[in-house]
């Protein structure tokens, strides 16, 4: 795996983080830096859920344990995709993720996502 990893926010994790008061965006973003290396051993990974799989992704809580961002690395180490970033209330955050994901592959944005992911590798 590789030891540096671009970090890329779906437009919803952008607006996610928009979202965030100052105080908890700033703590948000350092975490997002932290990410840049080796984001393969940080955080926890996500499983199977009532509401969907989420075995390919992992979580970081930051803050006072009342945020967490949800993500995914690639196999290669190279990218590592942000697709929700939310203060944890129960198990919102991950039925929040799970619905993205479905809305996702149920759509062309898979395509463009991986022609993203590809561009970025060669970053």
């Amino acid at each position: 795996m590789s030891s540096r990893s671009k970090v890329h926010l779906t437009a919803d994790a952008r607006e996610d983080f928009r979202d965030l008061d100052g105080a908890t965006r700033k703590i948000v973003a350092k975490a997002l830096r932290k990410l840049e290396t080796e984001p393969e051993k940080r955080g926890a990974p996500l499983g199977s859920r009532g509401s969907g799989d989420l075995s390919t992704y992992r979580k970081l809580v930051v803050g006072n344990k009342d945020c967490r961002i949800v993500y995914r690395v690639e196999p290669d180490g190279t990218v590592c995709v942000v697709w929700v970033i939310a203060k944890r209330s129960d198990d919102e955050v991950y039925n929040l993720a799970v619905a993205r994901l479905a809305g996702v592959e149920q759509s062309d944005l898979v395509k463009q996502l991986r022609s993203v992911l590809e561009q970025a590798k060669d970053l």
